[in-house]
């Protein structure tokens, strides 16, 4: 299903034009029908000839009302831009005309109400000065039709022309990862919260558990002023868990929507008055929420100023809107009709995305400036310096390495690690821990140095590097093989070899190297007394035997003897028998331990 919205000056029809294509009035409030003015967002359902349906947003054409406006129109397909033709072109006309191109609407269709108003000629005219405004827009090749409401003269070629437009207009992209601006709350007796908006994204589902993250800053504390922090990678203790109990489409009950949906859902869990126009139902383990972005933006043309970060703006974006303080990148402004960057700070924290659009007006002059796309939502570049290109990679490049998850967070993109299971590192972070880790090892020489020295991201990147090897939790350069190759030739290990029992004391051997032979197993350490692994095989053995024939158990009078070694050995090797659960002490007797019936068990 798409989404078209209304737009064009007050009182220029476009209330009447959706009643007479939907029989649905779209001003809901009691204020509205008395005034005949739109002030807030109506909705209604098209059902078009060939069967096919779409969703009608209708916003207020009046300059007071401009924030309602730009609150319906954050995910639209197309436009239905109204200009009336007993007035033409007036000065919302333009201002609506400028937000959508800004937003990067794509698509529209240009509709003269009230023609019965006028002659032809005065028709002709008004379609000539229509095109000269819509010059260079979207909808500089846009369908013109004549439409009276009353007479419902031009409806059906309205409805012709709506055909074609969806015809041409591609379904909203399903990129599993829903998200929706809420624009209107309220309580239904009997079910509770409701909210309203377009669908973006993803698919919502009954039942669903989600979050409402509370953008607004009127239903929960997110004041940035309140906060310690502006960025937040988890949004899982800042926002309302939620239950969806149902969806509705246009009074349609579904257990499934699809992106591009003018969504009704009831939920579970918040309460009406814990929930705003500005909020944003989202699944929070697929977002981050930022008061500090990025963007490029373009000034509007014919502007009598320049852009720079002195005044009051405010970001509209979605359904929400954001006062917001901004930064020049790189430079002290952007003049009218100039494309640029900025730094954006808000007031609040909002979970948006790289490629979000949003407008920017000045509140102080009460006019729309400049349009833009998020480029960064945790931008680490000082506002001194030019903007850095605007791809994914760079904001991998400005941290030097990224949590691949977080990266989806920021981006909505799935960029597979590069370093380990877990990271996405830039070229140059990547080239200089490769040097750094591959001199280490070489200066290390054949003892190598121990992983455990290093940081998680080396680490990760350790696992890439092909002229390293790491051998018991040791890492070698490949020049020297692997470290136990090398230790297993040590000459102080057949030193050992050939005296089981009365083994040498390790002078002359390199302390380094010693504890390398210990720690690789390859010499056992007894109190400060060597042995080799073979004189603890042989001990394992003569114990066995002597647990056989012994029953009650035997003494250590009775193991050195079998042994042929001295007491001042015996006892250190004892010790670490008895330590490592290889022999058990009953008072001056010694019994097999759990760790040798396990083994002898075996065989």
């Amino acid at each position: 299903m798409h989404v078209l919205s209304t737009a064009g000056h007050v009182d220029h029809g476009k209330s009447s034009l959706i009643l007479a294509l939907t029989g649905t009035d779209p001003d809901r409030w009691k204020e509205e029908k008395e005034r005949g003015l739109t002030i807030d967002l109506g909705f209604a359902h098209l059902r078009l000839p060939s069967g096919q349906e779409l969703s009608l947003v209708d916003v207020p054409g009046h300059i007071r009302f401009i924030k309602n406006m730009l609150a319906g129109v954050g995910a639209i397909d197309g436009a239905i831009f109204v200009v009336a033709a007993n007035e033409v072109w007036k000065p919302q006309s333009e201002e609506h005309l400028r937000i959508l191109d800004l937003l990067g609407t794509k698509t529209g269709i240009i509709v003269i109400t009230k023609a019965d108003l006028v002659d032809e000629e005065w028709l002709e005219l008004a379609r000539m000065e229509i095109g000269e405004h819509v010059a260079g827009s979207f909808l500089e090749k846009a369908p013109v039709i004549a439409v009276d409401s009353l007479s419902r003269r031009g409806l059906d070629q309205l409805m012709v022309e709506i055909e074609k437009l969806l015809a041409s207009t591609p379904n909203a992209a399903n990129l599993n990862r829903p998200r929706l601006w809420i624009d209107r709350v309220f309580s239904s007796r009997g079910s509770g919260t409701v909210v309203t908006g377009t669908l973006t994204g993803g698919d919502v589902r009954l039942d669903q558990e989600l979050a409402i993250f509370h953008s607004s800053g009127r239903s929960w504390n997110v004041m940035v002023s309140n906060l310690t922090k502006e960025f937040f990678e988890d949004l899982g203790d800042t926002s309302s868990k939620v239950r969806v109990r149902s969806l509705e489409s246009h009074g349609a009950k579904l257990s499934m929507a699809d992106p591009g949906r003018r969504l009704a859902l009831n939920l579970l869990g918040v309460s009406p008055n814990q929930v705003s126009r500005g909020d944003v139902l989202i699944d929070p383990s697929q977002w981050c929420a930022t008061s500090t972005f990025d963007a490029t933006i373009k000034v509007l043309p014919n502007l009598s100023h320049g852009i720079t970060k002195k005044g009051a703006y405010a970001i509209y974006v979605g359904s929400g809107d954001f006062p917001a303080g901004i930064n020049v990148l790189g430079k002290g402004e952007l003049k009218s009709g100039e494309v640029g960057a900025i730094r954006v700070h808000l007031n609040s924290v909002v979970p948006l995305t790289k490629g979000d659009r949003f407008i920017l007006r000045e509140l102080g002059r009460r006019e729309t400036v400049a349009g833009g796309e998020v480029t960064n939502v945790n931008p680490l570049t000082p506002v001194s310096k030019p903007a850095p290109p605007f791809d994914i990679m760079q904001i991998v490049k400005e941290r030097g390495f990224i949590d691949a998850r977080l990266l989806y967070k920021m981006t909505g993109k799935n960029v597979s690690p590069n370093a380990g299971e877990r990271y996405v590192i830039s070229e140059s972070l990547e080239t200089e821990i490769t040097r750094e880790l591959t001199e280490r090892a070489v200066n290390a020489g054949e003892l190598g140095f121990d992983i455990s020295e290093l940081d998680e991201i080396s680490r990760a990147v350790l696992q890439g590097i092909q002229d390293l090897t790491v051998d018991s939790s040791r890492v070698y350069s490949s020049r020297f093989g692997q470290m136990r190759d090398t230790l297993s030739k040590h000459p102080f290990i057949k030193e050992l070899e050939s005296s089981l029992f009365k083994p040498p004391a390790p002078d002359g051997v390199n302390r380094q190297q010693l504890r390398e032979l210990v720690r690789q197993g390859l010499v056992i350490d007894c109190e400060g007394i060597y042995y080799s692994p073979l004189a603890l095989s042989r001990a394992k053995e003569v114990i066995w035997e002597l647990s056989l024939t012994e029953q009650n158990g035997f003494t250590v009078s009775q193991l050195r003897d079998k042994l042929d070694t001295s007491r001042k050995y015996l006892l250190a090797l004892v010790g670490y028998l008895d330590t490592h659960g290889f022999t058990r002490r009953a008072g001056d007797l010694r019994r097999p331990g759990p760790a040798l019936v396990r083994e002898f068990s075996k065989s």
